[in-house]
C-alpha cells in the first residue's frame, strides 16, 4: 500500500510539473530562415528538405498546414538525418493518422506505425509538432499532447529539416509556417523519483561525437563546393 501511494504521488507531483506536456520556457536557440515555406511532394513520392542546422539532443517544433491535395497524405519533422536518404521522420496525415520511421535508402523501419491520434487536426488544418531528443530517446508531441515515446540508437546526431509524401495520385502540398530549435534536453526532464533512465552512457557519447565529426567534415565539403 504505501508503495502503490509513493507511486501515486510522483505521478501527480510529475503531471502537475508539467512532465507530460514540457513547452520550452525561453525563446528558440534557433530558427529555420525563409519560412513560411511550401513543400511539394508528387504523387507516391517523398521530399526531404534538410535544413542547415545539425544537432544531438534537442528540442525540434514546426507548425505546418496542408493547402491541397487528398487527405491521405503525410507530412512533418525530420531529425538527425546524416544525409537526405537516411534520417528519422516524426510525421502526421490529414486524415488523423501519425508515425514514427527511420529511413535508411530505400530500406524504412516503422518505430510508431502509422496510427490514429486524437490530437491531429484533420483536413486543411495547421498541426504542431514537436519532439525532443536525449541520446537514444525520443519524445514526441501533436498540438502540445504526448504522443509517444521511442528509443534508437542508430543516429545519436544529425540535421533537421522537413518531411512531405504524397500517397494516392495526387501531389499534396504542405506550408510550414515556422521551425525552431531549442539546445539540450528540455522535455526529457525525469520526474522527481525515477532514476537517471535518459543519461547517455559512454558508448553513446562516442558515437554522438563520431556522428558530430562526420556532419562537421561533410559541412565543411558541401562549403568547398558553394566556393
Amino acid at each position: 500500500m504505501t508503495l502503490a501511494l509513493a507511486t501515486a504521488l510522483i505521478l501527480i507531483v510529475a503531471l502537475a510539473l508539467d512532465w507530460n506536456n514540457p513547452r520550452p520556457g525561453r525563446p528558440p536557440d534557433w530558427q529555420a530562415p525563409d519560412l513560411p515555406l511550401r513543400l511539394e511532394a508528387s504523387a507516391d513520392q517523398v521530399t526531404v528538405l534538410l535544413l542547415n542546422h545539425p544537432g544531438g539532443d534537442f528540442t525540434f517544433e514546426a507548425e505546418a498546414i496542408p493547402l491541397s491535395g487528398p487527405e491521405l497524405n503525410g507530412y512533418g519533422l525530420v531529425y538527425r538525418a546524416q544525409d537526405a536518404a537516411h534520417y528519422y521522420t516524426f510525421a502526421v496525415g490529414s486524415d488523423g493518422y501519425y508515425a514514427v520511421l527511420r529511413v535508411e535508402g530505400d530500406e524504412k523501419t516503422f518505430l510508431v506505425d502509422w496510427q490514429q491520434f486524437p490530437h491531429i487536426r484533420r483536413g486543411r488544418q495547421p498541426n504542431r509538432l514537436r519532439l525532443t531528443c536525449m541520446g537514444s530517446t525520443c519524445r514526441f508531441f501533436i498540438n502540445d499532447e504526448y504522443a509517444a515515446t521511442v528509443e534508437d540508437s542508430t543516429w545519436l546526431m544529425g540535421y533537421v529539416g522537413l518531411w512531405a509524401r504524397g500517397f494516392e495520385n495526387e501531389s499534396v502540398v504542405v506550408q510550414f509556417v515556422n521551425a525552431r530549435v531549442w539546445a539540450g534536453d528540455m522535455g526529457l526532464q525525469r520526474p522527481p523519483g525515477l532514476g537517471p533512465q535518459y543519461r547517455l552512457a559512454p558508448h553513446q557519447r562516442l558515437v554522438q561525437r563520431r556522428q558530430q565529426t562526420r556532419l562537421i567534415l561533410r559541412q565543411r565539403t558541401r562549403q568547398r563546393q558553394v566556393i
